[in-house]
């Protein structure tokens, strides 16, 4: 008998592996599944891994499966999994399991996709491969791939808002364009990648000219770019316009929204376009990027209210970056 830790780990593997392709797989979730052999030790042998590519497909169990052959897989062969193999009349990845061999598959989460969820599973089951479903102080998938759960639930993108202020307060400074560090500014780039769109409001998009893009070495993501007006604007190539008076509805936006393939969009500001969503609760989480410089070249209408913030939501994660703090906050 396997120990129990044994399958701890492997499971915790596969979810952080997930986090490989985080923000590159489009519309699917980043997973991530590992294929491992006890022929030879009760510790388990590595034979193949595989992640979602980029772009969404092929799902992570092919990409393992296509890298072993067949003849490695034996009745000791057991698959670990992040997400539940999907079930399609085609081709699908709980059909590709069953034809490898592997009679054993531990399942770190079941989809929550009505049109997938527990299918692949149950056609495992009804097809003699044992299944062992990941109790849930093990399963860091669903924080992982939060916003495919909260898309899936909610059928809205997930919402943040992001905002750099100074020590005291302030989120425009007329002496310099940044308030915080080239560190955390590439931290954020690293944020933009998990996010579908990027925007901001029309008056940042004059001022700062922004490229509104994810620039990390080595990856080259397309992200979604919009500028939130009162009315529509010629824009750069690639941006488009979200049609919105701070006096309208949250639906409004999401509305428009519905018009892009999108499950998560970055809202990065400046203060009134921060103001709005925060003000009519249109928003999933708030990152506020603070600085340890004090502002004095600003005007009150630029400062906010971090007391009041902080009174009203819960602070979830703190990172320091130098000297900045980078804060996430929920209800």
């Amino acid at each position: 008998m396997i120990a129990n830790n044994i399958h701890s780990k492997y499971l915790q593997s596969v979810n952080n592996l997930s986090q490989r392709n985080l923000g590159l797989t489009g519309k699917n979730p980043s997973v991530a599944c590992m294929i491992v052999d006890y022929s030879k030790s009760s510790e388990g042998q590595v034979l193949s891994y595989g992640l979602t590519s980029i772009g969404g497909s092929p799902h992570s169990e092919v990409n393992a499966l296509n890298k072993i052959k067949k003849n490695k897989i034996t009745n000791k062969t057991v698959m670990y999994v992040s997400l539940e193999p999907c079930m399609k009349e085609s081709d699908c990845c709980a059909k590709r399991i069953l034809k490898s061999g592997i009679g054993k598959v531990f399942i770190s989460s079941l989809d929550p996709n009505p049109i997938i969820y527990k299918k692949g599973l149950n056609f495992l089951k009804k097809n003699n491969v044992k299944i062992n479903l990941a109790p849930n102080y093990l399963n860091n998938f669903k924080n992982i791939n939060k916003i495919f759960y909260h898309y899936q639930r909610n059928t809205r993108p997930y919402v943040t808002l992001k905002l750099a202020i100074s020590n005291n307060g302030f989120s425009k400074d007329y002496n310099e364009p940044n308030i915080t560090s080239s560190e955390t500014q590439y931290y954020m780039h690293k944020y933009r990648l998990t996010h579908d769109a990027i925007a901001v409001g029309y008056n940042t998009y004059i001022e700062d000219n922004p490229r509104l893009n994810s620039r990390l070495n080595g990856i080259d993501k397309n992200n979604f770019k919009f500028v939130i007006s009162k009315i529509n604007k010629k824009l750069k190539k690639n941006f488009n316009t979200i049609k919105l008076n701070y006096k309208d509805e949250p639906k409004i936006f999401l509305q428009q929204l519905k018009n892009y393939p999108i499950n998560s969009i970055l809202i990065e500001g400046g203060l009134s376009t921060f103001n709005y969503f925060y003000n009519n609760n249109l928003f999933d989480e708030i990152v506020l990027c603070q600085s340890a410089k004090v502002i004095k070249s600003s005007k009150k209408r630029y400062k906010l209210n971090l007391s009041l913030l902080k009174k009203n939501l819960k602070l979830y994660s703190s990172i320091t970056y130098g000297e900045d703090i980078i804060e996430t906050y929920k209800y």
